[in-house]
């Protein structure tokens, strides 16, 4: 059997390939195998070769994820559980090996859990914390906005390039290239975010720079020399910043916390009624916001209506059925 190095390199070109799996999550795939290999080689044993894994050994890995690595979160243990299951089917389907030690093993069951969003107090603050005075205050202001008005996920957000922005001279579009499946998808910024983003383009085209993304991590004293596009990390330190600053604890700042606020709000603001008739106004349909979120599952999206405010006053119980209850 060739070597591991040789075999993980060989499965990833088949993700690739024949899979048409993106990028990023095949090199998290290739991550997570390289670390479950690593850790059959703890306390100084030498690293066990693809052909020598048991279930019995895949089941103590489990284990030992549970009890001896933080007693990682259910989701996080089914992801990595899904990672060397994809590279031991592979090892077979590829004549590796006989059987497949992964098959049988129960994936841990993924409690759903409801999404959290931004109140329109903390948007309030978040969008008035940056400097308006400088380079790096303009370019976070339009990343706040981008990413409520956009709802793009954060690697979503760093991908965005020069080129995919469609501006109108009064709301711009955004062209998500290659989302999470492979999918695009354009979205449509009304005038104040579009404001925003158009004031850090005009900044962004005279900087130097090695890459054409929209945004890039700013030199110190200003925005001299080159400078690179900016990282997942980078991009949740902006919104973490900001969140600090105006008082929001960070176990409460993520940024998919913003696209649940983006579709959320979305969905609330398709379902608007006239102040005067009282008909329902810029209905938006489940199956459009599903496309503007980049969802594959209409269940995916319905699970964002459940935070929705006018949707949670709308299935409590009403007044008059306590007035029934107490007036008898």
């Amino acid at each position: 059997m060739p070597s591991l190095d040789s075999l993980i390199a060989e499965w990833m070109e088949h993700l690739f390939i024949q899979r048409g799996r993106q990028a990023r999550g095949v090199e998290q795939y290739a991550k997570i195998v390289r670390s479950f290999f690593a850790w059959t080689g703890v306390d100084g044993l030498p690293t066990l070769s693809p052909a020598a894994i048991s279930r019995n050994i895949i089941t103590e890995w489990q284990k030992a994820l549970f009890y001896d690595m933080g007693n990682i979160s259910n989701r996080s243990r089914a992801s990595k559980l899904s990672a060397a299951r994809s590279f031991f089917a592979w090892l077979k389907y590829a004549g590796y090996r006989a059987d497949d030690p992964t098959k049988g093993i129960p994936s841990p069951r993924i409690q759903p859990a409801l999404p959290q969003k931004f109140s329109t107090e903390e948007l309030r603050l978040l969008f008035a914390a940056p400097a308006k005075d400088n380079a790096m205050g303009i370019r976070d202001a339009a990343m706040l906005k981008t990413m409520y008005a956009a709802g793009p996920r954060v690697s979503e957000l760093i991908n965005l390039d020069i080129s995919h922005v469609q501006d109108t001279g009064g709301y711009i579009r955004l062209q998500i290239i290659n989302g999470k499946g492979g999918k695009d998808r354009t979205i449509t910024m009304q005038r104040n975010p579009s404001r925003a983003l158009r004031d850090w383009l005009l900044l962004r085209r005279e900087i130097e720079s090695d890459c054409d993304a929209i945004f890039i991590r700013l030199k110190k004293g200003g925005h001299q020399g080159k400078s690179d596009r900016l990282t997942d990390r980078s991009a949740q330190n902006v919104l973490k910043k900001y969140s600090r600053m105006v008082g929001i604890g960070d176990a409460e700042v993520f940024a998919h916390k913003m696209r649940s606020t983006f579709i959320t709000d979305l969905y609330d603001s398709g379902h608007d009624k006239c102040p005067r008739c009282g008909c329902g106004v810029r209905n938006y349909d489940i199956f459009e916001i599903m496309l503007l979120a980049g969802h594959e599952d209409p269940k995916t999206t319905m699970g964002y209506t459940a935070i929705s405010d006018r949707r949670l006053r709308k299935i409590a119980i009403p007044d008059r059925r306590f007035n029934e209850i107490e007036e008898g």
